[in-house]
């Protein structure tokens, strides 16, 4: 049989795309707060029109997945640089009602910017939800968007497609890789505060440290500079540190 005879996918990229966002306090005696956020769309287009969803589309025959990627985000919310990595492709039967297409999905961790929708796109607009995770659950926004876990699966009513899944594989996967490597770092700016660094780690962990022992466990990760932060809450300036360039 040749490979001509068989049935063939269409392929697609979907990108979970996660930011920290720092709101200032209105009390100038505290501390920024910090906010992990994912980005997704509003659906302007059949199938699931009105819903929001990942940023994503099809594979077009002069790219590479990678590219495809990074042009459906570019288009659909305006990122044009952020670090992607891969997730897993998803090939559920009758995950997408207009046919036969696998997912590759991927995770890109940025700085939060204010998205911009590409007039050419089938995305209605994009924005910025918080997300947390609520137990075994995650919640995205002031709970509008819930994901329930059950198991081995999760999945949301209020997302389009599989999304729901893909949202909470990505989760698990940042989850695992700020515990167990070094990832968090691609979250911050190049220069941060230990507090910086601290409020995203136990966001995304969901375990709250004591300083000093936040402190002693990131000593090797981090080196001290010159620098001081001057502004947010009253208090005396906090030093800056940047990512070790020994584990760069």
């Amino acid at each position: 049989m040749s490979y001509k005879d068989y049935e063939r996918p269409s392929v697609a990229a979907d990108i979970i795309t996660f930011g920290i966002d720092s709101e200032r306090a209105e009390n100038k005696r505290e501390l920024d707060n910090k906010q992990l956020k994912i980005l997704l769309v509003k659906r302007g287009e059949a199938p699931f029109k009105g819903c929001y969803s990942l940023p994503g589309g099809f594979l077009r025959p002069e790219e590479t997945i990678e590219e495809a990627a990074m042009r459906e985000l570019a288009e659909e919310t305006g990122v044009k640089s952020a670090k992607l990595i891969p997730l897993k492709p998803y090939s559920k039967i009758g995950r997408d009602p207009r046919g036969w297409i696998v997912s590759c999905a991927f995770m890109a961790l940025i700085r939060t910017i204010e998205p911009v929708t590409s007039v050419n796109s089938d995305a209605e607009s994009s924005d910025w939800f918080t997300i947390t995770m609520d137990g075994d659950d995650i919640s995205i926004g002031e709970g509008e968007i819930v994901i329930k876990s059950h198991e081995d699966t999760a999945e949301s009513s209020q997302l389009a497609f599989d999304h729901g899944q893909i949202i909470f594989d990505a989760f698990m996967k940042l989850k695992d890789e700020v515990v167990n490597h070094d990832i968090i770092f691609d979250l911050l700016p190049e220069y941060f505060t230990i507090a910086d660094l601290q409020k995203p780690y136990e966001l995304i962990t969901g375990k709250k440290e004591a300083a000093a022992n936040f402190r002693r466990k990131m000593a090797k990760k981090i080196e001290e500079t010159e620098m001081f932060d001057n502004g947010g809450a009253m208090h005396r300036p906090s030093k800056l540190y940047k990512r070790s360039s020994e584990q760069k």
